[in-house]
């Protein structure tokens, strides 16, 4: 952020001091606005033309920010919104989308709160807590009712399953893409959006020991090593250089799209699309659950730590802060069974 210099110009002099902060404040905000991760600022924006699509639809002001406008957004979510003619199996017909889970409300409001603070709307406290409270009573509701929304947490890949998946790969340059997005994905616990801004000069064999992988973008970066194995249907190494050297890419997205015909793309793989290859692995593979990226980061903290890794080893390897909540909700499903109080007990 530019230091705020002293007055000394004449017009600039006769500016009031109101002004001056003002300034300031706008100089701030872009400053904080630029140290968000590109993700974030990503979700923000989807967030705020889901805002607009629903002030269109209500025909109210864009800028609202009332109690009325605040609460009907929630309940507008709730009850399913109508999807914009992109989003739609045949654009022409008009398509709701199935009501939507609390966790997707929540991003869904914060997101438009944030974007009419962007467009300097003043919000009124009393219209945010009121919105929150109609999210609040919605989760009350389906809990009453025993419904569940969305996805719920991910389900885990284990060693198991990641080695019939990597064996359920097809024979083709898609398939040895797939594979080695999986077998590189698992052991840094990536993320689909780390596996989708991942470049060919950021996986580099070191000797005969493995892979070096540098996650440069995304929520949360470093340098991780990914040892060689012994299988093929587990070795990294071999799996990035059959996808490398038959996709004929030397810098560059890491991942691509890969046609019918063979063909391989220029631009990466989106982050939808990751996550759309990591699922139909699972399918190939005939696993009971759907697979996601989080499917990937779960199962690398979960079967880490049951192979004895050190959860500071672990949090490192994944890119977790140190005594993340979340790390140690993967630790604890191995922990609270090998160490357990009520197993000491002489009953």
């Amino acid at each position: 952020m530019p230091e705020l210099e002293p007055v000394t110009d004449a017009a600039l002099a006769a500016a009031s001091p109101q002004d001056r902060l003002a300034l300031l404040d706008e100089a701030a905000a872009r400053h904080v606005d630029g140290q968000r991760p590109p993700n974030t600022l990503k979700a923000y924006a989807q967030d705020w033309q889901v805002w607009q699509d629903y002030t269109a639809e209500t025909g109210i002001p864009p800028l609202s920010a009332t109690i009325g406008a605040l609460t009907g957004f929630v309940v507008w979510l709730e009850r399913g919104r109508t999807l914009r003619p992109d989003e739609r199996a045949v654009p022409e017909v008009p398509e709701r989308a199935a009501p939507a889970a609390p966790s997707t409300i929540e991003r869904r409001l914060t997101g438009a709160l944030a974007g009419l603070r962007h467009h300097k709307v003043v919000v009124d406290p009393e219209a945010s807590r009121a919105a929150w409270r109609a999210l609040k009573g919605y989760r009350q509701r389906l809990a009453r009712e025993g419904i569940q929304r969305g996805r719920g947490k991910a389900t885990m890949v284990t060693l198991t399953d990641l080695r019939a998946m990597s064996r359920a790969c097809p024979d083709t340059l898609a398939g040895a893409r797939d594979r080695a997005m999986l077998l590189i994905g698992f052991p840094i616990a990536a993320r689909c959006s780390d596996l989708a801004n991942l470049l060919v000069t950021d996986v580099e064999p070191v000797d005969d020991r493995g892979l070096a992988v540098t996650v440069r973008h995304g929520k949360s970066t470093g340098d991780m090593v990914v040892p060689r194995r012994d299988s093929p249907d587990t070795d990294p190494v071999r799996a990035w250089h059959a996808w490398r050297s038959g996709a004929g890419i030397t810098e560059g997205p890491a991942f691509r799209r890969v046609d019918r015909h063979g063909n391989v793309g220029v631009p990466a793989l989106s982050t939808t699309g990751v996550n759309q290859i990591l699922t139909r692995a699972g399918v190939r593979a005939g696993l009971p659950y759907p697979v996601t990226g989080h499917s990937l980061r779960s199962g690398f903290a979960t079967e880490a730590r049951r192979a004895g890794a050190d959860d500071l080893a672990i949090a490192d390897q994944g890119r977790w802060v140190r005594g993340s909540r979340a790390l140690y909700e993967y630790i604890r499903r191995v922990d609270q069974w090998n160490d357990n109080a009520a197993g000491a007990l002489d009953l």
